[in-house]
């Protein structure tokens, strides 16, 4: 796993997207990781290091840039290998939606936690970053989500999330369950209760313990 990460890791710093592609579906298709593992293992450290990485505001952030598009091309084309490890369920999937704050622009990080929860056997439904609230509750009416999944990357979101699901719990008569996810919110545990979730996600370990829970 180290030796993939190094080389995977390799190919993004150099911008070469054919290789970094060709790394990742290689190792899913010989079975070398699960769609888990390159998610948790690979990608996502791969997209926190670049921080590290240039010390210039100004090659930092058309170089996040650029390895956020190819990490965005490697998981959109994984999708075939999440249909093959999809937990088989019992009737009816689940729905969840996953999202962002409305300001938000990173939104990778929503986009993997949405294919776990397909992986684990939910309809997930992924409405990404920038989504107005009359656009939120318009999904919540028609898929009816059992969870309503916020990923939050940059702290200063975290008050916006807060007047978010106010506002959700305003307009809608869900019974949703709200969960908070992502670098910010893992930095500030505390602001799950506080701005009225219920449930912190951290990792894929999580959603399966959620559904053990739930059983």
């Amino acid at each position: 796993m180290h030796e993939l990460y190094q080389q995977i890791l390799q190919a993004l710093q150099m911008e070469d997207k054919e290789q970094a592609v060709k790394l990742s579906m290689d190792a899913l298709e010989n079975k070398h990781v699960t769609v888990m593992e390159l998610y948790e293992s690979i990608l996502s450290p791969a997209l926190a290091s670049i921080i590290n990485e240039y010390e210039d505001e100004g090659d930092l952030i058309w170089k996040e840039h650029v390895r956020s598009a190819i990490i965005r091309t490697i998981i959109e084309s994984a999708y075939p290998y999440i249909l093959k490890e999809q937990a088989p369920v019992m009737g009816e999937r689940e729905n969840v939606i996953v999202m962002c704050p409305e300001l938000e622009d990173h939104e990778l990080g929503a986009k993997m936690v949405s294919d776990f929860f397909q992986i684990a056997g939910f309809n997930s439904y992924f409405i990404g970053a920038r989504t107005p609230l009359k656009t939120i509750v318009n999904a919540i009416k028609d898929v009816k989500p059992k969870y309503l999944v916020i990923s939050v990357t940059n702290f200063y979101h975290i008050l916006s999330v807060n007047r978010l699901i106010e506002n959700i719990k305003d307009v809608t008569n869900s019974d949703l369950t709200f969960i908070l996810g992502g670098r910010a919110i893992d930095a500030n545990p505390d602001s799950v209760k506080n701005t009225g979730a219920h449930i912190h996600l951290r990792n894929f370990e999580d959603i399966q313990q959620l559904i053990e829970v739930e059983k």
